[in-house]
């Protein structure tokens, strides 16, 4: 019934059999399923959450509601229920489909917290920002070659990376500080005004900012300088920098990092010493072109993204960020309704969304053991910033429609 559109007699049929057996976990989310198909979100939730409750294997479950969140503009719960989705689920391939969603999802839900900032600007107090808390802002390209732009962003996103894995600090997403810049209609060169920094850094929610620059010392080196200041205050707590070969790149991007931590006090696990060692690429071309196509996501432009993207993994095959990247970047300009240059004739359609893995998984192996590891996800919150909102924001441009949840 719910296949051919009949939802107000699958509603009848699955009513019938709730009261004979009141939990069903399989008729409640048959009544999830047909309350949202009639686009009733709210009653939607209801009948989900008490089907998952009582199987919380049931990605199918976990999938509705996250459509059923993003329908009413909760997206932060639906985020959350995505990347569940996504660790419950047994199909690979519509996982990408998931991630690019979720990326949709999280610069928009991004974008709102950004206005929600400035609204409630007067009403943010510094002091109340816990001293854990950090971020990064886009470095800048004091030197000659244009050609190394992208890196204003890569090295913060590298950084923030590898901040990122050290367990006593709370780092600020990226995107974070991507939509405050549009907000305040800021440029990189603003993120190192001494009267821009303070304020910026209230705004995201951190007690802790790093900024700073780099700069060509020749055509082989490169120097990168950097300094920790207080939002409270506005003081530079400490300055470090860094130089040598540009071959050497990552091997200075991780020692400038824990020469960073090394300022702020904070001890290092030999685990996480050992994380933050880890470089994406130890290619830099490859590098550069994966920082291009973060700046050309971030304008959304995503044809051009895909291509810088693809020159990162032509360029290193094992670039494991660049192909992720990549593939959600293919998936969200799909997504968009946006034509691709390397998409000749248009957009393709996403392949039919897959049935639930609780039908099949008897064929293909349990998905048990990955429940308990993501029961605590739902409740998992963002990064320092303002406090989200329980009311349907205004957005200011529509998201594409949701893909149609799986069968």
């Amino acid at each position: 019934m719910l296949d051919q559109g009949k939802n107000d007699d699958a509603l009848a049929l699955a009513r019938a059999q709730l009261l004979k057996a009141p939990q069903d976990p399989l008729y409640l989310k048959y009544m999830g399923i047909a309350l949202f198909n009639k686009k009733y979100y709210n009653e939607s939730v209801s009948y989900l959450e008490q089907s998952l409750k009582l199987d919380p294997e049931d990605d199918q479950a976990v999938y509705y509601l996250a459509s059923c969140y993003e329908a009413v503009f909760e997206y932060a719960k639906a985020i959350q229920y995505y990347r569940r989705y996504n660790e419950l689920t047994i199909f690979g391939e519509y996982k990408q489909l998931v991630e690019a969603r979720i990326k949709v999802l999280f610069r928009q839900q991004m974008d709102i917290e950004a206005k929600q900032a400035l609204l409630e600007e007067s009403r943010l107090d510094v002091a109340k920002i816990p001293s854990n808390t950090v971020a990064v802002l886009y470095f800048n390209n004091l030197g000659s070659q244009h050609d190394l732009d992208p890196l204003q962003k890569g090295l913060a996103e590298m950084m923030i990376t590898d901040l990122s894995k050290v367990k006593s600090l709370r780092v600020v997403e990226r995107l974070r500080l991507e939509k405050l810049m549009e907000e305040l209609n800021l440029a990189n060169t603003d993120l190192v005004d001494e009267r821009t920094a303070p304020r910026l850094g209230k705004l995201l929610g951190a007690y802790h900012l790093i900024k700073g620059s780099f700069f060509d010392l020749t055509s082989e080196k490169v120097r990168i300088d950097a300094l920790i200041a207080q939002t409270r205050t506005g003081a530079v707590d400490a300055t470090t920098d860094i130089a040598g070969n540009v071959t050497d790149f990552f091997r200075l991007e991780k020692e400038l990092v824990f020469k960073i931590i090394g300022e702020m006090g904070v001890k290092l696990s030999d685990e996480e010493r050992e994380s933050i060692l880890t470089v994406p690429t130890e290619n830099f071309f490859a590098f550069l072109q994966y920082s291009q196509g973060m700046d050309y996501e971030d304008k959304g432009m995503y044809a051009q993204a895909v291509q810088s993207y693809q020159k990162a993994v032509q360029t290193d095959p094992k670039f494991a960020q660049a192909k992720s990247n990549l593939a959600a970047a293919q998936q969200a300009e799909q997504m968009s309704g946006r034509s691709s240059s390397h998409s000749p004739g248009g957009v393709k359609q996403a392949l039919p969304p897959p049935p639930s893995s609780e039908a099949v998984k008897e064929n293909v192996g349990a998905v048990s053991d990955r429940a308990s590891s993501t029961a605590t996800n739902v409740s998992a919150g963002f990064t320092p910033g303002p406090s989200q909102q329980t009311t349907p924001p205004v957005v200011t441009a529509p998201l594409p429609e949701p893909p149609k949840p799986p069968r």
